[in-house]
């Protein structure tokens, strides 16, 4: 949690944030800024000055491959637990392509950060849940969902479904 000892302005043009104007934070540089001067891109905030960093940095992973981690985790949270999480997907998938530059890690870290989120937000506490021991989730790793607790593997990546996956 942050603290700031005064009235909260912009970094801009140094005008004190109300609830109406309130923007949001820079992915790059860290600044708060008003809705006037921030740049909301897949979920995002950056600020004019930034968004040339923040375009370099987006070209280390690939659009294709925001894609596809994108289209299978979409997959499997649509085949689990239904429609209607796409925006925290893309805002993920977003915030971590900023601080990736392996597709491996970047899949890995969309997944695990979606997940925590499913948890922490208490959409649901056991995401994905195991087939066998429903009252655990099954965790991601190497392409695929896996029961920890037998270290089996249950689906691939994009592959669950409600039920027995495999």
């Amino acid at each position: 949690m942050w603290k700031i000892d005064g009235p909260a302005t912009c970094a801009e043009c140094k005008e004190e944030l109300t609830l109406t104007d309130w923007g949001n934070f820079c992915i790059v540089c860290g600044q708060l800024f008003c809705a006037r001067h921030v740049t909301i891109r897949h979920g995002v905030a950056n600020c004019a000055a930034c968004d040339v960093i923040r375009r370099r940095r987006e070209e280390q992973i690939s659009q294709s491959e925001v894609d596809r981690v994108l289209r299978l985790l979409g997959a499997d949270l649509v085949q689990t637990i239904g429609p209607g999480h796409e925006s925290e997907l893309e805002e993920s998938a977003a915030r971590i392509r900023q601080f990736s530059d392996d597709p491996v890690d970047f899949e890995l870290r969309v997944v695990e950060d979606v997940q925590q989120w499913l948890h922490d937000t208490f959409v649901d506490t056991s995401w994905p849940p195991c087939p066998e021991h429903p009252h655990h989730p099954l965790w991601y790793s190497d392409g695929w969902w896996k029961c920890q607790q037998y270290g089996r593997r249950i689906a691939p990546f994009g592959g669950l479904r409600r039920g027995k996956s495999e």
